[in-house]
């Protein structure tokens, strides 16, 4: 009798612990869904939307009638915002500008280290991206340049004439087929080598842009690989070496790998032609600093060569990947909504003209053009839950506790798609950002596309420009049309990586 007792208090006992262990929270936490051991939540946001992890926390918030979910990832206490409010305060409040580390973040680097800037924190960070933002400014980046429209300028002349003329070398073959081409590979090169003639000040000719297109490739593996909160390799690490396949370790390691060579290429020309008495470009400059540690004698310096190869990794990606994700996402659109292009055309017919390719100076007189590519980086929110910040202090969200070390995660998409802020949020409506003078209205565009505060995408500058560009220039040259046989796009095919992208899909730009 008294073993029987013993056997029944023990398992009272463990399921008492089990219990506790799956529903405890901090002090006054978000409401939220249990934890399992070594993955916390995150198993349950895979079952309730396992390709697109946000629209499962969505669903979260209905179940617990809550915009602002609380759960955890791996041992990490998480809370996740899906509203303006909650979402502002986790971009712009210093008390957030932490990083989570995880694995994502490390297997960047081959020695494992957390380095660049989107995924390191602290003093380093501080002083890491106030350098590099201060010496790209030089070269034009963040800022009105007018050399560097003049080089974006000149890539979409080249673009426009591709387009034209077909194919020449074997890398476009590969892309452009009986008068289609691929998207949104077919936008690598223009808009990757308009941003190395800032970082590097060179571009690479039509001839060897081969290299572009694979690089390109190579960053969408790794885009395609992740997910909203850095795939289950972020959670649970070692489960690389038993599914290495499956776990999506080997597409990420690979298409890393390619971004990772590809620059490292670059810098090392670099290091091997450097003269300190002639600085070229920002990575001369960076060279510059890593030197003078050098002859310091600095144990632990903070200019280094891998710290440097993955700064460029950061700032190149997006020009890379993001901005041609974005039109290939706006084509999708278009080819729903033929209207809008012809909206378009007609605005750019009507200020610019034929004659001449659009430039900036045009931007304030083409509102309708302007304000449906602020729509389409609204309606398809490229990093749906951002990058995943950390609080760095003991502090308070929305009325909750938020312990030192928890991650915050701003609801990109949640707040894009909220209704009460939108109305229709689901419809591509670019007439939601024109007032009634006719003008685009910055006031109606809550939008953050690229976050905000410190932690804010140091390419939007960059990335407005060259979107407006590139588009205008294709609406005032071209009509879109799909293969004779090909249905319109299925939105509900769109990827989602560690941004969300439209499949390849094939199109003709026929001259208008």
């Amino acid at each position: 009798m008294a073993s029987i007792i013993l056997i029944g208090l023990t398992i009272s006992l463990i399921l008492y612990r089990i219990y506790k262990y799956m529903f405890y929270r901090p002090k006054n936490f978000p409401p939220g869904p249990p934890r399992l051991p070594y993955v916390g939540s995150y198993l349950f946001l895979l079952l309730l939307n396992r390709k697109e992890i946000h629209k499962g926390v969505l669903w979260l918030t209905k179940w617990y009638k809550s915009k602002t979910i609380g759960l955890y990832v791996a041992g990490a206490p998480t809370i996740i915002c899906n509203d303006y409010e909650g979402t502002k305060e986790i971009l712009t409040r210093s008390e957030f500008d932490g990083r989570p580390d995880i694995f994502l973040a490390r297997m960047r680097d081959p020695k494992m280290n957390r380095r660049g800037i989107f995924f390191v924190e602290g003093p380093f960070w501080k002083d890491q991206r106030r350098f590099t933002l201060r010496h790209l400014r030089d070269y034009g980046f963040g800022r009105r340049f007018a050399e560097l429209e003049i080089e974006v300028r000149d890539e979409i002349c080249l673009f426009l004439d591709i387009l034209r003329n077909g194919p020449k070398y074997p890398h476009e073959h590969k892309i452009m087929k009986n008068g289609y081409v691929l998207v949104p590979d077919i936008f690598f090169a223009s808009m990757s080598n308009a941003f190395l003639k800032i970082l590097s000040g060179e571009k690479f000719p039509r001839s060897e842009q081969g290299i572009l297109y694979e690089t390109g490739s190579a960053g969408m593996q790794f885009q395609k690989a992740g997910d909203d909160y850095g795939k289950l390799l972020s959670v649970v690490p070692w489960i690389r070496h038993i599914f290495p396949e499956k776990s999506d370790y080997v597409n990420l390691r690979d298409g890393n790998e390619g971004l990772y060579k590809f620059i490292k290429l670059i810098v090392d020309k670099h290091v091997e032609t450097f003269d300190n008495s002639h600085e070229r470009n920002f990575i001369d400059l960076y060279i510059r600093e890593m030197k003078a540690q050098q002859e310091e004698g600095i144990k632990n310096p903070v200019f280094h060569y891998e710290q440097l190869i993955l700064i460029c990794v950061d700032f190149f990606f997006p020009a890379l990947t993001a901005v041609p994700v974005t039109i290939g996402f706006l084509i999708q659109r278009l080819l729903l909504q033929p209207e809008i292009l012809i909206k378009m055309q007609k605005e750019i017919d009507e200020v610019v003209g034929r004659g001449r390719l659009p430039e900036l100076d045009d931007r304030i007189n083409l509102p309708y053009v302007e304000a449906t590519i602020r729509e389409i980086m609204r309606l398809e929110t490229l990093v749906p839950s951002a990058i995943p910040h950390k609080a760095v202090v003991d502090t308070k969200l929305l009325g909750y506790d938020v312990p030192e070390g928890a991650f915050v995660v701003p609801g990109l998409y949640a707040f894009h798609m909220d209704p009460k802020l939108w109305g229709d949020p689901e419809v591509f409506r670019p007439e939601r950002f024109i007032g009634e003078d006719g003008k685009l209205s910055l006031k109606l565009d809550k939008s953050l596309p690229f976050g905000a505060g410190k932690r804010l995408c140091a390419g939007e500058t960059f990335a407005r420009n060259t979107l407006f560009l590139m588009i205008s220039a294709l609406a005032q040259n071209f009509n879109i049309r799909q293969p004779p046989n090909d249905k319109l796009p299925d939105l509900s095919k769109t990827i989602c990586g560690l941004i969300t992208l439209p499949p390849q899909f094939w199109i003709k730009f026929e001259p208008r």
